[in-house]
């Protein structure tokens, strides 16, 4: 079926007569100033991240592709797709405290290079390709560790010279410095008060927080909540505080991650 008809079917479908259509979970933010994973922006040939420091070039020729989805509550995100007629390239990034990231061909595929590590930016990178030969599909993976997350490039597709032209881009990758200390299970709460969850859901909530030098919550990140979760978590929040981070005998702002509702596992 054409993809156009999908679309108009798609919106001319009717609710069912008594149904309650209600808002899933979204990520939400106390604050809408301090960037966020999923907040890249494209201008002038470049793709750019505040949050993760980022600025990667484009390659020539290569156009945007829609969004993707809003983060899972594993912390996976989507933050950009470009492509060419037979060759595309993703950009992911996996939020290391809420789930795993490993870089692995899939089962029937042929290793081509590595894995190896290369350096991009002066960052260590693990790069890996692979390829299924009866379709001549390629895979060429490199990914690397920023504040917590797996950041991943991802490039696909059977033209392998433009496959070696978006890698080749890779070299004017530039990643600043960014953000806070990133620390797991940052656990040394001094004073805090539950969030009063209202609505008894089943769902995970995933929370990074940045604590300041002083010990005070800076920002709250939910990565996926229902509005009223959010409104809840983010008031209770407010009220905590943290025994200050010290590296090297110096309090330092400090970012680490925290789940409320139900937790999987």
């Amino acid at each position: 079926m054409p993809l156009l008809l999908m679309l108009c079917l798609s919106i001319m479908t009717v609710v069912p007569k008594g149904s309650i259509l209600v808002k899933g979970a979204t990520p939400g933010t106390s604050d809408s100033t301090t960037p966020l994973p999923e907040q890249g922006t494209v201008a002038g040939g470049q793709y750019r991240n505040a949050y993760f420091g980022l600025s990667y070039p484009i390659p020539a020729g290569w156009s945007e592709q829609p969004a993707g989805p809003p983060p899972s509550d594993g912390g996976s995100y989507v933050l950009a797709q470009f492509a060419v007629e037979r060759a595309n390239v993703l950009l992911a990034a996996q939020d290391l405290f809420f789930g795993p990231h490993a870089l692995t061909a899939g089962p029937g595929l042929e290793i081509e290079r590595g894995p190896d590590e290369v350096t991009i930016s002066g960052r260590p990178f693990h790069r890996l390709a692979w390829g299924a030969p009866g379709v001549g599909l390629h895979w060429r993976v490199f990914s690397t560790e920023v504040r917590c997350h797996a950041l991943t490039f991802t490039f696909t597709g059977t033209d392998t010279a433009a496959l070696d032209a978006a890698e080749r881009a890779m070299s004017r990758l530039s990643l600043a410095p960014a953000g806070p200390a990133c620390v797991r299970d940052y656990a040394e709460v001094v004073e805090k008060s539950e969030p009063e969850l209202t609505t008894h859901r089943f769902n995970t909530v995933p929370v990074r927080v940045i604590v300041d030098a002083q010990g005070r919550v800076k920002h709250v990140h939910l990565l996926s909540a229902f509005p009223d979760q959010s409104q809840a978590i983010i008031a209770a929040l407010r009220t905590w505080r943290f025994k200050p981070y010290r590296r090297d005998g110096r309090a330092v702002a400090v970012e680490t991650g925290l789940v409320f509702g139900r937790q999987h596992g």
